[in-house]
Parts: structure tokens; C-alpha cells; sequence
């Protein structure tokens, strides 16, 4: 049995600086209720993000604890595990190929997050989830009813609005865009065509190339019109007269460049006294280089010996300032002077006790060392500075000899070449001119060549839309009705209101118009009840996936819905009070428990009918609280149940460690 392409989330993990904070999912119907203001719409907002979205708001607990985000999936029944960092969405998204806990051990693949970035390592990560889906990657049109409307690549995130509806977006008259952004709206409705296969992904492309193909031939149209009527104010040529004018040019510049060829061939100075003077130019020039590098060694040579020398001058002169303190202090003279007391004389202390003295022979040793070293050294800087003399003179003659010899060659080459310039100068300024004025025929000739090749373009455009359209004809003729596809989705739409139990249950439909529901042959947008609009939201959203169970669509079998139920009795917000009629809802009987209730078992009976056809199948709420009968039923469709005050011991929200103030 061929599987069904497939999202299946088995778990959210925020991985923090004190835990990793992770939440749970499994196939059918998985349960997040509890408390405001716990966390609840953070997970769904999370998984949206880890697949895609541009951006995400994080909570100042969030913020205070998480490093970074990661969801572990199945796509089509191969693991997948996507991290994310949250706090810069323009960072490459990672996706590794396994568990959550196994991702040290592979390298990820790096996923540009949006199309604007072409470098990523491995591309754009819309494309890795809809190739890993295997749904087609094509181009949607802005303006459908046009022939040339542009077109715009179909995102894995525009395909997401009919798998996640968001708070703000349940029961709401904004809900797929429908009330305030036509263009948005317009859009929805092709990606629901693609979804549906109305036209397939071959029809879908050549709808494309028609767009791209007619809005080129306008345009070759209007750039052919405009260099045509350019081309007759300015009394261009035609096309033949400028070819023949091109051909004159041509054999003009060839006589002349032949009659240049034969003077430089007069002019040419290879004669033995001119190659003669160029043999001895070139030995001199090398024997001055080679002079030059000589001074320039013998001044470094001279330069380090001098510094030797200085040293040597520097410690011959501490040696003697040694020599003389010794002998002063070795002169010292001793008085014996008597004891102020008893008359006792008193020797005082030799000075040499306290001073340590160098012997007077080692230290004359030294310096007579120093100064032979000295002397020798002075003889070498002598030597070099003759040296140095003696090449300065060397030098001196080769730059001389050097200027004579190119005097020389100046005045044979001026000799030889004098006869001769008049007459090059004037072939190279016919030649020159010869050439330009081929150049301005040549640039008139690409005028009108382009203007052909425009019209020629134009031609082959008409006949490639001519054939794409015959061929769209064909494809067309065997393309499902979107008549059937919408007439299927309001009888799952009819099932599930009859479920429900609203009253009423009559004009029930899926508009040809918006593709939304209608009740009672009102547009969703009409439909004055929040409540109602919460029910026909939600209903239009599971009618979706239901046919995705019993049908082939570009659907990934995967739904997202945050609070089931607003506006049934249990909304609470001031901005969403404001957006319903308690009248209409009053005569709806909205707030009954029992329609809430219906919603859920109706939801379950999707999830329980996809196992039993073996359709893979995952639905995921958010709601702030559950029918207590089907809480108690099924707790174990419930994967976290948060309360702000820890009530019963249950967690105070996502985010459970955040210390209490």
C-alpha cells in the first residue's frame, strides 16, 4: 500500500542553560490545555517556527531559560530533527538526519530559511520539506484571470495556512486573509488548487510558462515598435546599404595596412652598428648594476664594523675608569688616632675590607686585548673604505659610458627613422580612420540587427504561447473539476455541522468564489456569530484533512488548531469580545456544552478513521480547557495540562522551573 505523504511531530525540545524543556506528540489527537498565559500557544508557535516561519514571540521566561529550539519529526516515516536558533531568524536552519538525542553524532544539512539567500550549503529549506514530501515545486500566479500575471514560487509556508490556524485566526473574519488582503486571499485560493490537484503540477507549470511567455512577447512587441519608429526618425540606413558600406571599409584598411607593412620593413634598424651599440649598452648597464650592488654590501660592511668598533671604544674606556678607582682607593691613608677615654691608639680598618678590588694585572691584560681588537678592526674599515672609493669611481665611469652609448643608439635610430615617419604616420592615421568609421558602421549594423532579432524573438514567443495553450487544452480536458473537489469538501463540511448540532443545518457549501465555508447561504465573512464562525473555521480546517485521508492531495496530513473554543462560551479577551454578535450567538446557542463536546468527538472520529484506514494522521489543540466527559474518556490524548498556580501538581506552564517571586 502506497503511504501517504506525512508530518508527524514526536516532540518539541527547548534545550536551556538549567534543562531541556520537552513536550511530547504521537499519532491521532494530542491535547495541550490548561491555564492563560502558560505557555500553551508558545508550543504551537514553536513547531510553526521550527518549520518555517519568519519569526516568533518569545516570552521574557523563554527568553530568561532557552538557548535554542528542536523538533524531532517524521517526514513521509523517515526521523528528521530540526533545530533552530531563536533568537536570529535569518540563521542557517539545521536538519539532522535522526533522533533529538542523536545529533552529535551526524553533521547536519544547513537550510536557507527564506528564498533570499542562494549560497546556503544546501539550499532553501522550503524546498527540502517539499521535496521531502514529494509535493511538486511550482509557481503560483498573483493575478489568475490574467494571461500575464506574475508569478511567485509556492512556499512550503504558504501551504501551512491550511494546516496551523492560530488564535487570532480561529472564528475570525481575517481567517485565510479572506476579509482584509485580497491579494493574500487570491493567493490562498491557488495554493488550495494546488493542494487539491485541480490542475496538476505539469498544468500548474504550463500555466506559468504562459504568464512568463506573454508578458516576454509584450514586451518584445513594445521594445521591437520602439527601436523601429527610433530607427525612422533618425533615417537610419537600411540594413543592406550599411553591409555594403562595411565591405568598402574592409578593403580599404587592407590596402593601407600592406602599405604599412612594406615602410616598417624600410624602417627596420637591424644594422651592425645599431646591434653593435645595443650589445655594449647592455653590458654596461649590467656591469653598473653589478657595481652598485658592491657599494652596497661594502657601505653595510663598513657600517658593522664602525658599531664594533664603537663598542670596543666603550669598554677600553670602563676598563681605565676601573684602573684609576683602584688606585685611589689602594692610596688610602691610614691615621692611628687614641681612645678619647684611656689613650689606647686605634687602628681603623683597612679600606679593602670593604671595597673588592680586581686585580690591577688582569684588568691591563684586557685592555690591551681590547685595544689590538681595536686596531685591527680599524684596519678593516681602511681597507673597505678604499674599497668603497675605488667602486664609487667604477660606478661613476659605467653611468658615463652608459649615457654616451645611449646617445649613441638615439641618434643611428633618429638617422635611420627620420625618412620614413612622415609617410608611417600618415598610412596609421588613415588606417585609424578607416577603422573608426567601420566601427560606426558596425554599430549601426548591431542596431539593426538587434531590431531583427527582436522581431524574431517575438515570432518564435507567439509560437511557443500558441503551443503551450493547445497543450494546457489537453492537460485540461482530464484535470479534475474543482466543481467535484468542492462539492466533496461540502459534504465533509455538512457531516461535520450535523456532528456539531448547530441549527439550522441548511445552505451548507464551500464557496466557488473564496473556497470558504457557507452556512445557510451566508459567506464566512457574513456570518455575524464568532461562535458559528469558530465552528465553520475549525469544521473547514478538518474537512481539509479528512479529504486528505481518503484522497491523493498535496496535504501533509498534519493539523494545528489554537483555542477550539474561542467564542463558544469561554472567551475571555477584550479584542476578541469585541469581534462577535452575542445576540447571534445567544440564537445560535453557542455557549450549549454539548456542541463544544461534539467538535471533540468529531475530531477524534477523524483521527480514529485514519488509523483504521492506516492514513497517517496527527491533530494537534490548544485550548484552555477540555469537556470534562471527554477528559475523562480520553486522558490519554492529553499531552500536558498546565496550571499557574501548580494546582493538583500539575506543571505551572512550558516553561516549569522558573523560580516564583
Amino acid at each position: 500500500m502506497k503511504v501517504k505523504p506525512s508530518i508527524s511531530i514526536n516532540s518539541l525540545n527547548l534545550v536551556g542553560h538549567r534543562k531541556t524543556y520537552t513536550i511530547p506528540f504521537f499519532p491521532g489527537v494530542n491535547i495541550i490545555y490548561g491555564d492563560s498565559d502558560t505557555g500553551k500557544s508558545s508550543i504551537l508557535e514553536f513547531i510553526s517556527y521550527l518549520l518555517g516561519a519568519s519569526k516568533i514571540e518569545l516570552a521574557d521566561e523563554v527568553k530568561s531559560s532557552v538557548s535554542f529550539a528542536a523538533l524531532e519529526l517524521e517526514i513521509n516515516n523517515i526521523q528528521y530533527t530540526i533545530k533552530r536558533n531563536i533568537y536570529d531568524p535569518s540563521e542557517y536552519i539545521e536538519v539532522y538526519p535522526c533522533v533529538f538525542s542523536k545529533c552529535s553524532e551526524f553533521f547536519p544539512k544547513k537550510y536557507c530559511p527564506t528564498f533570499v539567500d542562494s549560497n546556503a550549503p544546501d539550499g532553501f529549506f522550503s524546498d527540502f520539506l517539499l521535496d521531502s514530501l514529494g509535493f511538486p515545486k511550482v509557481k503560483i500566479k498573483v493575478s489568475p484571470s490574467k494571461a500575464n500575471s506574475d508569478v511567485k514560487r509556492l512556499g512550503f509556508r504558504s501551504l501551512f495556512k491550511y494546516v496551523y490556524v492560530n488564535q487570532d485566526d480561529v472564528g475570525s473574519k481575517s481567517f485565510l486573509d479572506l476579509n482584509n488582503n485580497w491579494v493574500k486571499a487570491t493567493s490562498n485560493r491557488e495554493v488550495l488548487k494546488y493542494i487539491f490537484n485541480v490542475l496538476d503540477s505539469s498544468i500548474t507549470e504550463i500555466e506559468v510558462q504562459i504568464s512568463e511567455r506573454t508578458k516576454e512577447s509584450n514586451s518584445l512587441l513594445q521594445k521591437y515598435n520602439s527601436v523601429s519608429e527610433f530607427l525612422r526618425e533618425t533615417d537610419y540606413e537600411s540594413r543592406d546599404s550599411i553591409d555594403d558600406a562595411i565591405t568598402e571599409i574592409e578593403k580599404t584598411i587592407t590596402v593601407l595596412e600592406k602599405e604599412l607593412e612594406a615602410v616598417n620593413t624600410t624602417m627596420t634598424s637591424n644594422s651592425q652598428h645599431h646591434s653593435e651599440l645595443k650589445s655594449i649598452f647592455n653590458e654596461l648597464a649590467l656591469n653598473e648594476k653589478r657595481a652598485s650592488q658592491d657599494i652596497f654590501k661594502t657601505r653595510e660592511q663598513i657600517e658593522k664594523y664602525s658599531r664594533l668598533k664603537n663598542d670596543y671604544d666603550n669598554d677600553i674606556a670602563k676598563i681605565n675608569s676601573i684602573i684609576i678607582a683602584q688606585t685611589r682607593i689602594g692610596e688610602a691613608a691610614i691615621t692611628v688616632n687614641p681612645c678619647p677615654v684611656c689613650d689606647t691608639p686605634l687602628t681603623p680598618s683597612a679600606a679593602s675590607e670593604h671595597f673588592k678590588l680586581t686585580e690591577i694585572d688582569s684588568l691591563t691584560d684586557e685592555l690591551s686585548s681590547l685595544q689590538k681588537k681595536k686596531k685591527s678592526i680599524q684596519a678593516l674599515i681602511d681597507e673597505l673604505a678604499q674599497k668603497y672609493r675605488e667602486l664609487s669611481q667604477e660606478q661613476a665611469a659605467y653611468r658615463s659610458d652608459l649615457d654616451r652609448a645611449r646617445e649613441m643608439i638615439d641618434t643611428e635610430a633618429k638617422e635611420m627613422i627620420t625618412p620614413f615617419l612622415t609617410q608611417r604616420d600618415t598610412l596609421i592615421k588613415q588606417i585609424a580612420s578607416s577603422k573608426q568609421e567601420k566601427n560606426q558602421q558596425v554599430g549601426n549594423i548591431r542596431i539593426r540587427n538587434q531590431q531583427q532579432k527582436i522581431h524574431d524573438a517575438y515570432t518564435n514567443s507567439l509560437l511557443a504561447i500558441k503551443q503551450l495553450q493547445e497543450r494546457l487544452a489537453e492537460l485540461k480536458l482530464s484535470a479534475p473539476s474543482i466543481a467535484q473537489v468542492l462539492n466533496k469538501l461540502s459534504d465533509y463540511l455538512k457531516k461535520y455541522l450535523n456532528t456539531v448540532n448547530i441549527k439550522r443545518r441548511e445552505g451548507i457549501s464551500i464557496s466557488p468564489k473564496s473556497f470558504a465555508p457557507v452556512i445557510r447561504d451566508r459567506d464566512y465573512v457574513d456570518i455575524t456569530s464568532g461562535g458559528l464562525r469558530t465552528i465553520a473555521s475549525v469544521g473547514f480546517m478538518l474537512s481539509l484533512l479528512e479529504y486528505s485521508i481518503d484522497s491523493e492531495i498535496n496535504h501533509p496530513r498534519f493539523l494545528m488548531i489554537d483555542t477550539v473554543g474561542k467564542y463558544l462560551g469561554k472567551t475571555t479577551k477584550d479584542k476578541y469580545i469585541a469581534q462577535t454578535s452575542h445576540t447571534a450567538d445567544e440564537q445560535e446557542g453557542i455557549s450549549d456544552p454539548l456542541k463544544y463536546q461534539n467538535m471533540y468527538e468529531h475530531i477524534l472520529e477523524i483521527a480514529m478513521r485514519a488509523e483504521k484506514k492506516e492514513v497517517p494522521c496527527q491533530i494537534i489543540l490548544v485550548d484552555n480547557d477540555v469537556p470534562e466527559t471527554f477528559v475523562n474518556r480520553y486522558k490519554a490524548f492529553i499531552v500536558a495540562h498546565y496550571s499557574s498556580t501548580g494546582d493538583d501538581g500539575l506543571s505551572v506552564g512550558l516553561i516549569d522551573d522558573i523560580e516564583k517571586s
